[in-house]
């Protein structure tokens, strides 16, 4: 198995190469005028600092284990605040800047700048108090300024993926809903056709049954049965095509697998596999769904790293159940914004949507690994 979850950008590789050069020539500088005990102190701290840096760069840690990550960040800066306590080195709070830029991604603005408060009064406090530095206001501002710009700059980086993302979306949603459209509008013209043939053979069978009706009174008795039976097929017929036009209107017939194809399209490297798939007769119904599923996708690939995913329908009395199984992390599942919205779309068909751990795995007896999103609602299949 990869160390590494998803691939990282060219730009992600670059800042933690950015990283690591600062850290090794503030360790250099660092350790360069320490021996005995402190070298070795600041050697462990030093390098449990990076080793922490790396766990959340490198997305090693689960993305769903929201406090674990957090209090990785947080032991980085007190293992910073630690070593400048034993060694009055002004060049280690260079390393609260490299501290700085992981607070956008993890916490929100408030609480990112609570802790660059909290962290800048600490390394004053430090300065002025503990080293009687004079230059203590000075550095204040050069490092906090330096803090400030990278996590202003990890916010905008961050605020530009959240908008990609959201522009991807909306381009999977695009193809889906243009697949449904294409699907109706051949379902569409199936039924204009089956209306202009009850329009004109309707008609003209209509006429032929009275014509008939009325040349079997005029015939011989010995033709007679012959055109009663031509006139029992003109009435078949035309019960035919009307049995036809009433089935085309009032049912509609529509496949989930070629917009979820289409979706899948836009996701390299990621399989989706369909089971017991079956047409639905509601294309708003049919919407809300490739929505749902849209989401769910979205969220096993982004947040749970799922490579492979699995999709069966299936009917249970009155309720249709969709489950999306996948590969990935899995890890807490706490109810957020993403699932509130598929919840509220699936309101309208008494539906219900949760996330669960995947239960195959579950009864193997093997550890936990990959989630299950069900969605239920009331429908009856085509």
């Amino acid at each position: 198995m990869p160390l590494l979850k998803y691939p990282l950008a060219l730009a992600e590789w670059l800042l933690i190469l950015a990283a690591l050069i600062s850290w090794s020539l503030v360790s250099w500088l660092d350790l360069s005028t320490l021996q005995g005990q402190n070298f070795w102190l600041q050697s462990m701290g030093l390098c449990g600092f990076i080793g922490l840096f790396l766990l959340v760069a490198l997305d090693i840690l689960p993305n769903r284990h929201y406090l674990l990550i957090r209090t990785a960040i947080l032991l980085q800066a007190a293992l910073i605040l630690s070593l400048l306590a034993l060694n009055p080195n002004a060049y280690l709070a260079i390393l609260l800047i490299i501290w700085a830029s992981q607070l956008a991604e993890w916490f929100d603005k408030r609480q990112a700048l609570l802790q660059l408060v909290g962290v800048n009064a600490a390394f004053y406090s430090l300065s002025a108090y503990y080293w009687n530095l004079d230059s203590s206001e000075f550095n204040l501002l050069i490092f906090s300024g330096f803090q400030l710009f990278a996590y202003s700059s990890s916010l905008a980086k961050l605020s530009e993926k959240h908008a990609r993302l959201e522009q991807e979306q909306l381009n999977q949603q695009l193809l889906s809903t243009r697949s449904l459209l294409a699907q109706t509008s051949q379902q569409q013209e199936r039924l204009r056709i089956a209306r202009d043939l009850h329009d004109i053979l309707g008609h003209q069978l209509t006429a032929l049954s009275l014509q008939l009706e009325v040349l079997s009174h005029q015939v011989a008795t010995e033709t007679k049965p012959q055109v009663q039976q031509s006139q029992r097929l003109a009435k078949d017929l035309l019960a035919n095509i009307r049995a036809v036009v009433k089935e085309k209107r009032h049912q509609t017939h529509l496949d989930l697998l070629t917009p979820l194809e289409a979706i899948m399209t836009r996701l390299p490297g990621i399989s989706l596999r369909f089971t017991k798939m079956q047409p639905l007769q509601s294309a708003l119904l049919a919407q809300e769904l490739l929505c749902v599923l849209q989401e769910g996708i979205a969220n096993a690939v982004r947040h749970g790293k799922a490579t492979e995913l699995e999709l069966i329908m299936r009917q249970e009395g009155e309720q249709l159940l969709l489950t999306l199984m996948d590969n990935g992390q899995g890890g807490d599942y706490i109810p957020g914004s993403g699932l509130l919205g598929m919840q509220e779309r699936m309101q309208a068909f008494d539906g219900k949507v949760e996330v669960k751990p995947r239960v195959e795995h579950a009864k193997k007896g093997q550890a936990h690994r990959g989630s299950q999103l069900e969605i239920r609602c009331v429908h009856p299949l085509a």
